[in-house]
């Protein structure tokens, strides 16, 4: 029995599919071993596969080089929303975001709370899950105690574990990043098997690939092209392997700089996948939050916000202005705070956010975020300055850069904007202008 659970997670034809928790956030607070949720599966399969394609990830590290490198110990977070559970997970590398929505058409009955903990899938439980088929009962209980998943043959528990700080970071630069993504092609039918079936099979993370929407099907070209789409590492986008066989669409989301976003929908589910720009690139990094993060009321309205959520499958944003008398930039600086969190998230298939909490300590948003402790300091030393032309900020080596507006964004002269710029969100320099200016 591991570190933190009351026993394992187990798969038996007494108690069904049961997966143990530890700590967890409900509506009445942390919670030890919190019950989120039992019922019956309508498509134990399915679930059983998408469950699984989420523990891959997370026990999966694309970047290195050669075989892809099995981990263990890295639990799926699990989010129970009422009339939905979610399960998600992070690659070891740091570089795919796994959700598994298990909707309420695949949940044939049962009782569903609220709440977020995360559990481990143990190797025990991952052969009985493999093993699950379409035509037997599947009992799934989240815990007082456990994530327990039983069939008429076996029983299998699992615990909850540590989450993995990188994960929190991950989980904050996530959902601006899909809120980014606009809808570039779709598949459906078989289709969707032949076209992951068709990704070269050789090294991980595997070539990046340019493709081009065309006529039901997507074509690799040699370069981008307009309405092209980067797969990035396309070795990557296998993690959806268990679940081909059940996929009746596939939804290709594309974001700024070579993101990207897949969404298989299965029935009863949908598994999305979010990759990266760069295969050897981790989400932890990307520094996407940090112009609203900037914003100085943002922690205030952030707070504001996380009190009036009640684990919503979507988050209704105008009900936030209306209820909280707050505007638009108020709600979106606000969500950005949560999220750097990771206590919301973003559906792409359904354009919403959602509420999710985790249990961490919110007050460390900012020591997560060393740019803005940094781009603070700067503010709080006087080393931002503004001429005629553009504003300069003294470093933290007494070298002087400067910051220039184009087009709604600041661009700094320093090595590191030139370096990493595009796509991972202002350098420092930047964020002191930009907080320097808010305050005024």
């Amino acid at each position: 029995m591991r570190p933190g659970y009351l026993a394992d997670s187990s798969l038996s034809d007494a108690d069904g599919l049961g997966l143990h928790t530890a700590l967890g956030q409900t509506p009445l607070g942390r919670v030890d071993h919190p019950e989120l949720f039992h019922g019956f599966l309508s498509r134990p399969d399915v679930a059983a596969a998408g469950i699984l394609a989420v523990a891959d990830v997370a026990a999966t590290r694309y970047a290195d080089l050669g075989l892809a490198v099995r981990l263990a110990h890295l639990d799926p977070v699990v989010t129970v929303s009422g009339d939905r559970v979610r399960f998600e997970s992070f690659s070891a590398c740091n570089g795919v975001h796994a959700r598994f929505d298990l909707l309420s058409d695949g949940i044939d009955s049962g009782q569903a709370g609220f709440g977020t903990t995360n559990v481990d899938i143990n190797q025990p439980l991952r052969t009985a899950l493999a093993g699950v088929g379409s035509a037997g009962l599947l009992h799934m209980a989240i815990g007082s105690e456990e994530l327990r998943i039983s069939t008429p043959d076996a029983s299998y528990t699992e615990e909850r574990v540590i989450l993995p700080d990188r994960w929190i970071r991950g989980f904050a630069e996530t959902p601006l990043l899909a809120k980014s993504m606009s809808l570039a092609a779709e598949l459906t039918g078989p289709a969707v098997a032949r076209f992951v079936g068709s990704l070269p099979r050789t090294g991980t993370p595997g070539p990046d690939l340019h493709l081009l929407p065309v006529t039901g099907r997507l074509r690799t070209i040699l370069d981008a092209a307009p309405g092209s789409v980067l797969l990035a590492g396309s070795s990557r986008l296998r993690s959806a392997s268990r679940l081909l066989r059940f996929a009746t669409r596939l939804q290709i989301y594309s974001g700024e700089h070579g993101t990207s976003g897949w969404v298989f929908e299965v029935p009863g589910g949908r598994l999305t996948l979010l990759l990266t720009a760069g295969a050897y690139r981790g989400f932890s990094g990307e520094g996407g939050l940090l112009t609203l993060l900037a914003a100085p009321e943002a922690q205030q309205v952030g707070r504001r916000i996380g009190g009036a959520l009640a684990w919503e499958p979507a988050i209704d944003p105008a009900a936030l202005e209306r209820d909280l008398d707050i505007t638009p930039d108020q709600v979106a600086s606000g969500l950005a705070w949560l999220a750097a969190s990771g206590r919301v998230g973003y559906d792409m298939t359904e354009a919403d956010w959602f509420h999710r909490e985790l249990p961490v300590d919110t007050d460390m948003v900012l020591r997560r975020n060393p740019r803005l402790v940094s781009a603070q300091r700067l503010v709080e030393k006087h080393a931002v300055h503004r001429d005629e032309a553009h504003w300069t900020v003294q470093g933290s080596k007494g070298i002087t850069y400067r910051i220039t507006a184009e087009r709604d964004r600041l661009y700094c002269d320093c090595p590191w904007a030139r370096d990493h710029d595009a796509g991972r969100g202002p350098c420092k320099h930047a964020l002191a202008v930009l907080i320097t200016t808010r305050k005024a």
